[in-house]
């Protein structure tokens, strides 16, 4: 061993060497990386189709992929689950995680929001019947009405129906309003699209007015804060040029 080898004196002065060399090393490398445009900015998502991909083709992942095209960064989209999407990014493992409620700063420090909304997510009505009309929760107590188990909003909202069944899966909701076994099904509006669309089921529309809408955001590590307010206007020019709504559209055919 070198320690054996070496005096002590002797010793440490190398070990000193070795370490400033080692330091002179990785910043050479760091900097080499930003130069040669390799560093690479990884988003974590938990979401599903039709808002998030393993292709990386869904709505948040073609919004989000268009805003960083636009101020010349190139990322990568891992998909997690959700606890570890937003720990990574809370503890710099990673660099940025969508789509979350506003608000979240609060709980988790070292993040940032992007402070304009990739999307409205909407808890909305489905049914066979284009007539009835939903105003609020309290507009389903004269119907029969279906929902998956485990959907809290629901859960805690719809207090008062003609019969309230619970199911495990969107097909068995969705199988349920077609049977005529229910009047009305709930369900986040364009993941009933996408499922719709996917299975082919026609003579099923959306009611008008849903029963809540959150709106869903890009957060990124606080060490990135400084790209905040690029990102926020990069996704204020998708929303007023076009390109948003041409990406949304894509989903509601």
């Amino acid at each position: 061993m070198i320690s054996q080898i070496l005096p002590g004196n002797v010793n440490t002065k190398f070990l000193q060497y070795l370490y400033k060399s080692f330091l002179v090393v990785l910043f050479v490398l760091i900097i080499s990386s930003f130069a040669c445009g390799k560093e690479i900015f990884t988003i974590n998502t938990a979401d599903k189709p039709p808002y998030s991909t393993e292709f990386n083709t869904g709505i948040y992942d073609q919004i989000i992929q268009g805003m960083f095209k636009n101020i010349g960064v190139k990322i990568q989209i891992n998909h997690l689950t959700s606890a570890r999407s937003i720990e990574n990014v809370s503890v710099g493992f990673d660099d940025g995680e969508y789509a979350r409620i506003a608000g979240l700063s609060n709980q988790y420090e070292n993040l940032r929001i992007v402070n304009e909304k990739l999307i409205d997510f909407a808890f909305t009505a489905f049914s066979k019947d284009s007539s009835i009309r939903i105003e609020n929760w309290g507009s389903l107590k004269d119907y029969h009405v279906a929902f998956i188990r485990g959907w809290k909003i629901y859960e805690k909202n719809v207090k008062v129906s003609k019969s309230k069944i619970f199911v495990a899966s969107e097909k068995e909701l969705f199988q349920l309003v077609e049977k005529n076994r229910v009047d009305i099904v709930l369900y986040e509006l364009l993941r009933g699209f996408d499922f719709m669309k996917k299975q082919k089921i026609k003579g099923i529309v959306n009611l008008n007015n849903p029963l809540s809408v959150r709106s869903m955001f890009l957060y990124v590590n606080k060490k990135h804060g400084g790209l905040v307010p690029q990102l926020e206007n990069e996704l204020r020019t998708m929303k007023t040029n076009g390109e948003y709504n041409k990406i949304i559209n894509s989903f509601l055919k």
